[in-house]
């Protein structure tokens, strides 16, 4: 009897390890990473995730924070697939062409990633919500490409699945989560604060884990208790999966909120002999990430798929 309660034992566990490691690596291939170029170079610049869509398939959808939106133009970094990025570097090609209802396009490969760039006209292919800090970009990132008439994957990404989309129902104080992102450059080529340490040749998303702190059925907003930081904004957060449930998708990460400290110094000056106090306010992390929850996501999202199927013509790069 032992034995068998054992057996059963092991036998959950192997299965819930291996759901919540398939849960992971779909989170993390449906999490992307932002850049801007400054200068002729390209900064990781925040988190952006892929959202399903059942309306216009010829898009993806991009949901990310709106203040990363302020440029222009942005460039999403995707990992290659291994297969063709061994073929790429074989035939040092650093460019593809491809075909889309969208025109042509091109994609740029650096050796590792794939960098689709992504102009941004709003109201067209780009949409705001009025007062949240959150935005819903159309764009075309292909995962694959016909070639020598077969069908060749490019990436790993995917979106999200309506399945994974979490209720405002499923969404509680004291509830355990994960957010997925890119903070202050970790996991991408150039690393933390552009050091090179903790670097990746291939984008490679840090997980944080916290809790739901707070919600309110009088506000549109929710705090998870975990540190975020600059590159998280539009983070992905997920509910962490067990034996009873999936995890789902539950929200996104838009900013921390702050603790104000006044810092009382003295300004000495040894020319003139003079000693001046000195105050001076500094903001510290309070470990409160402030959240904008799925389901105002998914309303926004519908919202941006009925205008954007309004549109006559595609935006041609």
């Amino acid at each position: 009897m032992r034995v068998l309660f054992l057996a059963i034992c092991f036998f959950i566990f192997k299965e819930s390890t291996a759901q919540i490691r398939e849960f992971y690596s779909n989170s993390v291939n449906s999490t992307i990473l932002l850049c801007k170029k400054e200068k002729g170079q390209l900064i990781p610049y925040g988190t952006a995730f892929i959202y399903y869509n059942y309306l216009l398939p010829e898009d993806n959808i991009l949901v990310t924070c709106e203040h990363l939106t302020y440029h222009d133009t942005l460039i999403a970094l995707i990992p290659a697939n291994d297969s063709i990025k061994k073929e790429l570097l074989k035939t040092r090609t650093t460019k593809i062409n491809f075909s889309s209802k969208t025109g042509m396009q091109s994609i740029e490969f650096d050796g590792n990633n794939f960098l689709f760039t992504i102009p941004l006209k709003l109201n067209y292919n780009f949409f705001k919500h009025q007062y949240l800090d959150l935005a819903v970009i159309f764009c075309t990132l292909p995962s694959t490409l016909d070639h020598s008439s077969k069908s060749v994957l490019l990436t790993n990404v995917k979106s999200l699945p309506i399945s994974v989309l979490g209720t405002k129902e499923q969404i509680y104080a004291g509830q355990e989560i994960a957010f997925i992102g890119f903070p202050y450059g970790i996991g991408t080529p150039i690393g933390y604060y552009g050091m090179q340490t903790y670097s990746d040749l291939k984008t490679n998303p840090v997980i944080r884990k916290g809790i739901v702190s707070w919600t309110s059925e009088n506000s549109p907003l929710l705090l998870v208790d975990g540190f975020s930081y600059g590159g998280n904004s539009g983070s992905p957060i997920f509910s962490i999966p067990n034996i009873e449930y999936q995890g789902k998708f539950i929200g996104m990460v838009f900013g921390h909120l702050t603790d104000d400290f006044e810092i009382n110094d003295l300004i000495i000056d040894t020319t003139k002999k003079t000693i001046t106090p000195n105050k001076k306010n500094l903001e510290i992390n309070n470990g409160l990430a402030k959240c904008i929850p799925a389901y105002i996501i998914s309303e926004f999202v519908n919202d941006a798929l009925s205008k954007r199927k309004n549109t006559t013509t595609y935006l041609i790069k």
